[in-house]
């Protein structure tokens, strides 16, 4: 008698963007997650990746690498003379294999809804995360392009109406019918859904806001009903559950623009708040900010350096460190930076020039070793043992042990399967 690890023939993995370890405790009192914490293996120390931000964390999520390797290095491409850069929508950006490109290989369905970083993407039920940000273009239009034109069409014809755009709470809400949808019509394998509340509440209202506690409020509820959806479809007892997070927020109360000081020493050359060209520039991640070197342009190497650690030794700029090209990529960054800077606590970093204020009270993009800056991870169902407390994990852990459970094979990730959770059977 051999024993083998035991498959999952469903997972659904629910996202709830900005979830920080920290949130454990008040989650554990909301019924639903109550309820599901009961029987759950969980991790309150999760490490995210650098720059923690949105998308190159739920790249790594769903291909165990760092962003060096993937190629998902921050929400938005470096595209300076655009009001509106584009974002890492496509899938076409991702440089490594996903989960649900293995799982769609083996003749699984997959559904996405929101889930960053996949449009146009092989996924069979997919309304992908992204906004029109052309001036002739809408968001219907967009949608259609980038995901399963009929199978969005009918869902816009049924919850259409709860929509306001692209507004909070109602996003969720409709993504939350989306996916109650797909569960009872197609049962798709792998489902994949995106939750922005808890991360629009927290930008606006702060992290520990009651704004904040009202998203999680409105979390739990949703759950409940994707909870009710697969008990209803008979397919509850065959499915494994994720609840995870993606980073977490730090209250801030300055913005720091590097490019105000790169402005004024000639690296951007900008006509009527338009920029022309540029030899050096900093593009910002919130709690981080790459700074770039235009590779037309030779810049003398040594100036630079010296002019970013004078600004680092001036308290008003927030620079806490300044990780050099190579100390970067040991930290799984953009291996095509020059220099990364990061912020102290209650600072972050954006990329305009101009004396426009973005006006938002917290942020991430922090390194992951910042104090108090752990996401949270939790996982029930077939596969999973029961109750154990994970002490300590990464992102990038996510996907081997996802491939583990669904008996998929990814290529040389960068984490690690967490075995202290998989359960084992007998064969």
């Amino acid at each position: 008698m051999s024993m083998a690890m035991s498959l999952s023939k469903r997972v659904v993995i629910l996202s709830f963007d900005a979830l920080g370890g920290e949130d454990f405790r008040y989650m554990k009192s909301l019924p639903a997650l109550a309820e599901f914490f009961k029987e759950a293996s969980v991790c309150t120390n999760v490490s995210t990746i650098y720059p923690s931000v949105t998308y190159a964390a739920h790249t790594s999520i769903i291909t165990g690498k760092y962003p060096k390797h993937h190629g998902v290095i921050n929400n938005t491409l470096v595209q300076p003379n655009r009001l509106s850069p584009d974002w890492y929508w496509q899938r076409k950006y991702i440089k490594a294999e996903t989960i649900y490109d293995l799982a769609i290989r083996k003749g699984m369905k997959v559904g996405a809804f929101l889930w960053p970083v996949t449009a146009k993407s092989n996924i069979q039920y997919n309304i992908p995360e992204i906004f029109p940000n052309r001036p002739w273009d809408n968001q219907v239009f967009v949608s259609l392009r980038n995901g399963s034109p009929r199978f969005l069409l009918e869902l816009f014809r049924r919850y259409g109406h709860l929509l306001d755009g692209i507004k909070q709470p109602e996003l969720d809400d409709f993504v939350t019918e989306c996916v109650i949808h797909t569960i009872k019509n197609k049962a798709p394998e792998l489902i994949l859904a995106h939750f922005v509340d808890l991360d629009s509440c927290r930008h606006e209202s702060g992290t520990f806001s009651e704004e904040a506690y009202d998203a999680m409020k409105r979390l739990d509820q949703r759950f409940a009903k994707i909870i009710q959806s697969l008990k209803d479809s008979n397919l509850y007892s065959e499915t494994t559950i994720i609840v995870l997070g993606d980073h977490v927020q730090i209250d801030v109360n300055k913005e720091v623009k590097i490019n105000q000081v790169f402005r004024e020493k000639g690296y951007l050359n900008i006509s009527g708040n338009k920029l022309k060209d540029w030899k050096v520039l900093c593009k910002g991640c919130g709690g981080s900010a790459y700074i770039y070197i235009n590779p037309k342009y030779k810049i003398e190497e040594n100036g630079l350096r010296e002019l970013l650690y004078q600004l680092k030794e001036n308290p008003q700029y927030g620079i806490e460190r300044i990780f050099t090209r190579e100390e970067a990529i040991k930290e799984g960054a953009d291996p095509n930076c020059q220099y990364m800077l990061e912020a102290v606590e209650g600072v972050h970093f954006t990329d305009s020039w101009d004396d426009r204020p973005k006006k938002i009270k917290a942020d991430h993009g922090y390194h992951p070793n910042k104090p108090r800056y752990k996401t949270f991870f939790s996982a029930s169902g077939p596969g999973i043992k029961r109750n154990v407390e994970i002490e300590q994990m990464s992102l990038v852990d996510i996907a081997p042990t996802l491939a583990n459970l669904m008996g998929l094979q990814l290529e040389r990730p960068d984490g690690r399967v967490l075995t202290e959770i998989i359960a084992k059977r007998e064969s």
